[in-house]
Formats: C-alpha cells, structure tokens, sequence
C-alpha cells in the first residue's frame, strides 16, 4: 500500500475514533437524563440533521439561507408540539402539518421532485425523534431506549471493525462499497448478542423475544444505513456533512438509530 494512502487511512480512523468518543457520552446522557440540556440536544440535532437533509435533496438555485430556516424551524416546531401530544396523535399531525405547511411554504415556487424531498426529510427527522420522546416518557423508557442504543453502536463498531481485519468481498457494492460480507455478519451478531444479554438484565421479555428483538433491532440499522446511502448516491454526495470527523454528518450516524426507533416503536405498541 502506498504509503500516504496508509496515513491517510490511520488518520481517517482516529478521526472516527475520537468523533466516537465525543458523541456516545452526549447522546447516552440525552437518554439517561430528562432534564433541560439534554433534550436541547436532541432539538439541536433535529436542527443539524434537517439541514443536512436540505443540502443534499435540494437544487443549488432552491439553496436559500430562509430556506433552509425555514425548512428547520418547521421541523423543529412539529416535534416540539408533538412533545405535548400522544404518540398517535402525534404521528397524524406530523403527516398534516408536512402536508400543508410545506405545500403552503414551497409549493409556489419548488418543482414536483425538490417538494418530493423536502416531504420525505420532514417524516424521516420528525417520526424517529418523535418516537425518542414517546419512549422516553414510558415507565421503562431509558432502559428501551439505551437498548437500542447499544444494540445500534455495537453493530456499527464491530461491523467496521470486522470488516477491515478480515475484509473479503462486498456485500453492497452499488449501495456502500466499504461493507463486507463479514464485517456485516459479523457485526450483526455481535449487535444482536449485547442486544440479548442487555434485555435479559433490564427488560422483562422471555428469551426467544429478547433474541428476535434485538436481531430485528440490529438489522433495521442495516437497512436504515443503506437507505441513506440510497439517497446519497442518488444525490452523488458522499458524506452529509463534514461536522463529524472520520463518520461524514448527523444523518450518516442518523441512519441506523432512526430506522432502529421506528422498530422499537412497532415492538412496543403491536407486538
């Protein structure tokens, strides 16, 4: 290997590692605590994630800073009155008020495809944080909550982990051309297997649950990083922004929880 490609490549790591420790200790407290602080966190990365989501969907000559505010502040605004709301109740009036203030807003002067866009990134930051508050206020919330959280990172680190010791062949080349087949497997286990021995300790489920669940849990992350990488190759953008180093943006590390919250929703509320 090329030698400044080998450095480039440490570097790339540490980067990754360091932005890991920064944000797990942040996030774990927006879980663990209930105060003022930490749900400043999570509206600061509704914000954060919302505007990533503008800058990639969206046409430059659309690129207007009130744009954007506005795009934000509407998401912003919805999850707040979503906070004072049932969860039902809350998922119905996300859907609304997408629809109507963003037609209201942008119609005018957005065509179809950019509109198309804007409605699917108010859904996909709304819904999941939405969800987070929801489970947060229920009796055994923080223990769901960080659950997901381990099950999510220790499916994420070990998959990258595996992935570069053992490397071997892609097993998404068009979607995410760095996962293998065995740093995916491999990460999918060792997600699922902390998922198991966590809810065995702190939730009361039976242990064929507990194992279905956390699986299910660790490969929703899957799909949820797949998707983003979707709409990243279909916008030609390789990282939604460059705020976290080593990992890209908010939405990069967005991916997997939010399509995880959305699961843990349906396991709460239908199963």
């Amino acid at each position: 290997m090329d030698l400044d490609k080998f450095i480039k490549i440490e570097n790339n790591r540490l980067k990754r590692f360091f932005s890991i420790l920064f944000l797990i200790p942040i996030y774990l407290f927006s879980i663990i605590s209930s105060t003022y602080p930490s749900t400043f966190i999570i509206f600061l990365t509704a914000l954060i994630l919302s505007f990533e989501w503008f800058e990639i969907t969206q046409d430059n000559i659309y690129k207007e800073k009130k744009n954007i505010i506005v795009f934000s502040l509407l998401i912003f605004l919805n999850i707040l009155l979503s906070t004072l709301t049932n969860l039902f109740f809350s998922i119905i009036l996300t859907i609304i008020f997408s629809t109507i203030i963003l037609l209201c807003v942008f119609l005018k002067k957005y065509n179809f495809r950019n509109l198309t866009w804007l409605f699917y990134g108010f859904i996909y930051v709304s819904l999941p944080l939405i969800i987070f508050f929801k489970i947060k206020e229920t009796l055994n919330g923080t223990h769901v909550l960080l659950w997901l959280f381990l099950i999510i990172c220790t499916t994420d680190i070990f998959s990258y982990i595996f992935g570069n010791i053992i490397k071997g062949p892609k097993i998404f080349p068009n979607l995410s051309p760095s996962k293998t087949y065995s740093g995916t497997i491999l990460g999918l286990i060792c997600g699922s297997f902390f998922g198991v021995f966590f809810s065995f300790v702190y939730l009361n489920l039976d242990i064929k649950n507990l194992i279905f669940f956390s699986i299910l849990i660790s490969i929703s992350g899957l799909f949820g990083d797949l998707l983003i990488s979707k709409v990243k190759r279909n916008f030609k953008v390789k990282d939604s922004s460059k705020l976290l180093p080593g990992h890209g943006g908010f939405l990069d590390r967005y991916d997997s929880i939010s399509f995880g919250l959305i699961t843990v929703f349906f396991i709460q509320y239908f199963l």
